[in-house]
């Protein structure tokens, strides 16, 4: 087993919905870690159905708006956001998701912004 991960060099995704994203190759079987980048926002609103969602914020500044409620956040601060509430965020932002349990793409309500 591998304890220690080196940033990932590759995205997994580039400027889906507004963000690009590496994921660590980690052997967890219960959460997934990621580096999630955003240059302007996320051009979608997300509603996790089973995971929890934390953004650990590395570099930059920006909003995340949860259930309509816009929050401040800039390095050092941690989000986190349980199943059932809506967010999107924007600003110029890199940061560290961790997920529990695993994202499951069936279980994302994605909803498109007025």
């Amino acid at each position: 087993m591998k304890f220690v991960h080196k940033e990932p060099k590759k995205y997994a995704f580039v400027d889906r919905d507004g963000h690009s994203g590496k994921i660590f190759g980690t052997d967890s079987d219960k959460t997934n870690h990621l580096i999630i980048e955003c240059k302007k926002e996320l051009n979608v609103v997300l509603m996790q159905q089973e995971s929890e969602f934390n953004y650990y914020i590395l570099k930059g500044s920006g909003i995340f708006t949860i259930d309509d409620v816009n929050y401040k956040v800039d390095v050092g601060d941690l989000v986190v956001i349980p199943p059932k509430h809506s967010y999107t965020f924007s600003g110029d932002l890199k940061m560290l998701l961790i997920n529990t349990p695993h994202y499951n793409k069936e279980k994302e309500t994605v909803i498109a912004k007025d």
